[in-house]
């Protein structure tokens, strides 16, 4: 088999991954996920203000995650990239409110 021969045998074996079908389908998966990821986190806040109890939560930890979203978030404008501004803005939502869920009711530094 020649190199051309090669490589044109090697170009028509098509990936699902990189097939256009398959990138719709990571496309959606992605933005299923910039959506429903976040929400994890919905527990977490939810058990904090019905509680009104925050004593096992590091605030320093999550003013971490807030810091470092803020920086996605700016990546995200600055490349126009609409799933990472979805995802870095819904978990900016939550993480906020953990934070002041944990400062209101006794979070630990």
């Amino acid at each position: 088999m020649t190199r051309y021969h090669r490589h044109i045998a090697k170009k028509s074996q098509t990936n699902l991954l990189t097939s256009r079908k398959g990138v719709r389908i990571i496309n959606r998966l992605t933005y299923f996920a910039a959506i429903v990821e976040p929400l994890v986190t919905a527990p977490q806040v939810y058990d904090i203000f019905r509680h009104q109890d925050a004593s096992g939560v590091s605030i320093s930890t999550w003013a971490g995650f807030e810091a470092l979203t803020v920086v996605w978030l700016l990546y995200g404008y600055v490349h126009k990239e609409r799933v990472i501004l979805i995802y870095q803005g819904l978990f900016a939502i939550f993480q906020a409110a953990v934070i002041i869920g944990a400062l209101l009711y006794g979070g630990r530094f």
